[in-house]
């Protein structure tokens, strides 16, 4: 169930639509999670490019944001392509870090994310903030 908007003249869509992209690069950088975790990305992101990643390609993803993350500068872009397999075709994908800010105590970055496989392209973006334990998690920030 989403939460009902403080300002009821709010559409709840928007702000589960940002929850959704912003999960989407979560997934995609959190993609080793549990697989109840997967089960509840999955719903929202089937027939996606992130959704249908396997696990070598999402591994593979997963490597490339963490490079864009911890390694790359703003306006920078980390290029990233995953071969053709079998019936499954080739991925490309930019990943690129376009705005970084601290909020909360945490340094914090946010990414834009273009991916195509075939004739679908997908266009994603949303911020991470490194956690006291090094690793970087999807979440809010306030803009």
């Amino acid at each position: 169930m989403l939460p009902r908007p403080s300002d009821p003249t709010v559409s709840p869509v928007r702000p589960a639509l940002r929850a959704a992209v912003t999960g989407a690069l979560g997934a995609a950088l959190l993609f080793a999670a549990a697989a109840p975790a997967q089960a509840y990305f999955d719903n929202y992101l089937s027939g996606t490019i992130i959704g249908t990643l396997n696990d070598k390609e999402g591994a593979s993803l997963a490597k490339s944001v963490r490079t864009a993350l911890n390694d790359t500068a703003d306006g920078k872009t980390v290029e990233w392509t995953f071969p053709a397999a079998g019936r499954r075709q080739q991925i490309d994908g930019t990943i690129t870090p376009v705005e970084s800010k601290t909020d909360k105590g945490q340094p914090c970055r946010r990414l834009k994310s273009d991916l195509k496989r075939g004739s679908a392209e997908e266009h994603w973006s949303g911020w991470f903030c490194k956690q006291s334990n090094g690793q970087w998690k999807s979440r809010h920030v306030d803009e």
